[in-house]
């Protein structure tokens, strides 16, 4: 690592460092008054062999070495009975070897609150992103999403999301063109198969409405995921499969193509956990990504390699 990115690094966690300092001490009297503090710490390196900005369509064509550092804090500042209220801050920070024209920085708020009401959970978020790109203010995401979930059977569990995100770029001319807002309704179906086993299957299907036509779309996403624990001494090491394929059907004819842009999306991730003590584990993690589109920016194949070291509190 050059003494470039060590000093970026520094900073990265130091600014990770103060941003959850500054809200440990509400979320301990939080945790005194009314229910559970959490926190996590990761520090991770991987090999990216094409970095990408899906948000602006953006493809390097490039490898590179990335630092990652992200944290996560929260607390319930209400939690009574079957109610709760919940806070939220997490920080993400990547730090490229080279190209450090896409060093991607991300703060974001949200608050939630849930209940139930005989067998249903009822909750909903609100969420706010701000995101940086190569030290620069890049955009804004804003979300509110309600959920329900039912146990309708004794190993499923079946959850129903709406999702509605208003996006916003910092850059006038990409903002024309790419601010958007997006509505979007899911379902999810876990499957218990007890031990801490389960097995997922979701889809969605959203409309994505932007400045311009040609970057408005319908998209379809399905998602199927594997969690399988198994005991390693006194702990349980976890092994994560995941699938998704995704759809994008673009409404407008694309000047550079002379057609209406299609793109479909298959992604492959394989995580391995591996706690190291009761608060500190290692993580390896390995994605593909198949990206077909008729727009040639949006069509390549992508491999990550990571491994990071988590540590929750």
């Amino acid at each position: 690592m050059s003494a470039t990115q060590s000093r970026y690094l520094v900073k990265a966690a130091s600014c990770a460092a103060a941003c959850l300092a500054a809200l440990a001490p509400l979320g301990g009297a939080a945790a005194q008054n009314e229910g559970s503090f959490q926190g996590e710490l990761e520090v991770g390196f991987e090999y990216d062999d094409n970095i990408t900005v899906d948000a602006t369509d953006t493809t390097s064509r490039k490898g590179d070495e990335v630092w990652r550092i992200s944290g996560r804090l929260g607390f319930d500042v209400y939690d009574k009975d079957r109610d709760t209220i919940s806070l939220r801050y997490s920080f993400f920070q990547s730090l490229h070897d080279e190209l450090d024209n896409f060093d991607l920085q991300m703060h974001g708020m949200s608050v939630r609150a849930k209940t139930r009401i005989g067998k249903v959970n009822l909750g909903g978020t609100v969420r706010f992103d701000h995101i940086l790109l190569g030290g620069e203010a890049f955009m804004n995401f804003k979300t509110f999403r309600p959920d329900i979930g039912l146990l309708v059977a004794r190993r499923t569990y079946l959850t129903a999301t709406y999702e509605y995100r208003n996006q916003t770029f910092e850059d006038p001319v990409t903002a024309a063109e790419r601010d958007a807002d997006r509505h979007s309704v899911a379902s999810k179906v876990y499957y218990v198969l007890g031990r801490g086993k389960n097995v997922t299957a979701g889809v969605r299907v959203a409309r994505h409405k932007a400045g311009v036509d040609e970057l408005s779309y319908w998209g379809k996403t399905f998602d199927a995921g594997l969690k399988w624990p198994f005991p390693f001494k006194e702990r349980n090491i976890t092994f994560r499969l995941r699938y998704q394929y995704r759809n994008r059907d673009y409404s407008g004819v694309d000047p550079t193509i002379g057609a209406e842009r299609s793109d479909k999306r298959h992604t492959v991730r394989t995580e391995l956990e591996v706690p190291l003590t009761d608060s500190l584990s290692a993580g390896a993690e390995y994605r593909y990504t198949n990206s077909i589109s008729n727009l040639s920016v949006a069509d390549y194949n992508n491999n990550v390699v990571r491994v990071s070291l988590i540590y929750q509190f």
